[in-house]
């Protein structure tokens, strides 16, 4: 299982869709990855599990492209690594810096807020791949 700390590395950003939007983009077959990416993050600032697991494909891979952490693969195993959120402070969210999108690629730079007094992370890069509605792969590259 991944540390908290891996899974705070890779928080997702915050997206500016109201709570309601959530469920129907990520539970339809949207052809936007923006805004399937989009309401993945809106879950995931909501520290909504479910909703948040809601945008990924039943065979979603993340992967952490330092090598350092073992991938997440699966609903089920993203819902047991994403699980710390439901204890996380409300003041915890990540907010996209820069966005691009190509295709279904959606690439953002991202921040975390919310921390700890004293602790830090660097801005980091997110891919997200998305495909019939869902997020089916990401990759979080080194961001030190």
């Amino acid at each position: 299982m991944l540390s908290s700390r891996f899974v705070t590395w890779i928080g997702l950003s915050l997206a500016l869709l109201p709570w309601h939007a959530i469920a129907a983009t990520c539970s339809s077959t949207s052809s936007d990855p923006a805004q399937v990416v989009n309401a993945q993050f809106a879950a995931y600032n909501a520290h909504d599990v479910d909703a948040f697991a809601a945008c990924y494909a039943d065979d979603v891979s993340i992967i952490s492209l330092d090598g350092k952490r073992p991938p997440i693969k699966g609903i089920t195993a993203l819902k047991q690594v994403y699980a710390f959120l439901n204890k996380e402070p409300k003041t915890f969210r990540v907010e996209i810096i820069k966005r691009m999108v190509n295709g279904p690629i959606v690439v953002d730079i991202e921040r975390v807020y919310g921390l700890p007094p004293g602790k830090h992370l660097p801005d980091m890069i997110a891919m997200y791949e998305v495909r019939n509605g869902k997020v089916l792969n990401a990759w979080f590259p080194p961001s030190e």
